[in-house]
């Protein structure tokens, strides 16, 4: 069996992608609990937010044939973005699958306007130097 040799760069990246992961988990947006509903023939999602949504097992084409039994194992990745079936070795997006589930446009404008709430500094380092060159220009009428 071949040893692995873990070097320090190693140890930082992987502990800045545990705590990457661990941010996400905690994003309101991220997936807690997963479960199918058999009755509704849907898939039952609950947000950390509080919110829930249930997603009809017709839009993923992959758990087509599968058992009650079997779609009941479904799993949550631990950074709430994915739906896991070990059984059928299938995993799902679920940005991916709420996009399907509402359409393009609805979800492009929802990301949009999240996108333009985050703040990063660059963002802020270009809000100083546009704001230094008198700010936004005025809108200009057009008859």
């Amino acid at each position: 069996m071949a040893t692995v040799k873990v070097t320090p760069e190693d140890r930082e990246r992987f502990a800045r992608a545990r705590e990457l992961g661990r941010l996400q988990a905690q994003d309101p947006s991220a997936v807690i609990g997963a479960r199918f509903n058999e009755r509704k023939d849907a898939l039952e999602l609950k947000f950390a937010g509080g919110g829930t949504m249930a997603i009809p097992r017709a839009l993923i084409p992959s758990l087509e044939g599968a058992s009650s039994s079997v779609l009941a194992s479904v799993s949550v990745s631990p950074a709430g973005d994915a739906l896991c079936w070990r059984a059928l070795d299938i995993d799902v997006y679920i940005p991916g699958l709420v996009e399907l589930a509402f359409g393009r446009r609805l979800f492009a404008a929802a990301t949009g306007r999240n996108g333009g709430r985050r703040t990063s500094r660059a963002k802020a380092a270009a809000a100083k130097a546009n704001g230094a060159k008198g700010g936004r220009p005025p809108k200009r009428l057009t008859a």
